[in-house]
């Protein structure tokens, strides 16, 4: 579960077409299909921005830098426009959840994705991975937007939708946070971890 009242929306203003990824800057994240989808938003969004929040991990196939990997696939335009940051502290990263006008989480693999709750917590409208767990978390359509991250275009097109439509974004937020509130809190999940073990206490 999350505290709710830890990971909760902020004043903080939004940069305008900002795009946010926060993890390990890693294959398996979805970083490698991130930089396609990156080149689709900023043919339609020149102005558009993304920040990659993680450490650069070696990748397993290649033995390279995944980062390395990242930005040799970007068009000239999409350099332009990222910024990594490699690591900070971890309660400064509600921040950079906080000035963020889009989170968005390609991941091909999660135990289950911590960072998903604090973005969703604190409001953010997501363009997540449709695979495997992500529809525990994920309501297509109305927590965000979910969809396969090898759909390099259909995933561009959901994070455009998301920097063009503001009342959109906004409403996807608080569904998100209303979910998160029902299903993930601390208060529910421990409620049910007690309910468990009381029930096979009693048999």
């Amino acid at each position: 579960g999350i505290d709710t009242e830890l990971f909760s929306p902020s004043k903080t203003a939004i940069s305008p077409n900002s795009i946010l990824y926060f993890g390990s800057i890693i294959r398996k994240k979805g970083v490698l299909e991130l930089s396609e989808i990156f080149n689709c938003v900023i043919e339609e969004i020149p102005e558009a921005k993304l920040t990659l929040l993680g450490k650069d991990v070696v990748d397993i196939k290649t033995k390279k830098s995944t980062l390395e990997l990242f930005m040799s696939a970007l068009s000239s335009a999409a350099k332009q426009n990222i910024t990594h940051i490699p690591h900070i502290p971890y309660n400064e990263v509600k921040g950079h959840i906080a000035r963020a006008n889009v989170i968005v989480l390609p991941s091909f693999a999660e135990a289950f994705p911590m960072t998903w709750l604090e973005a969703m917590a604190m409001e953010k409208a997501l363009v997540s991975s449709n695979i495997g767990w992500a529809k525990e978390l994920m309501i297509d359509g109305k927590t965000g937007y979910s969809e396969n991250p090898k759909n390099h275009e259909g995933y561009a097109a959901k994070i455009i939708l998301l920097l063009k439509n503001k009342e959109s974004n906004i409403t996807f937020g608080k569904n998100a946070k209303q979910h998160i509130k029902n299903n993930f809190s601390q208060e529910i999940i421990g409620k049910q971890n007690i309910d468990l073990y009381l029930s096979i206490m009693k048999q």
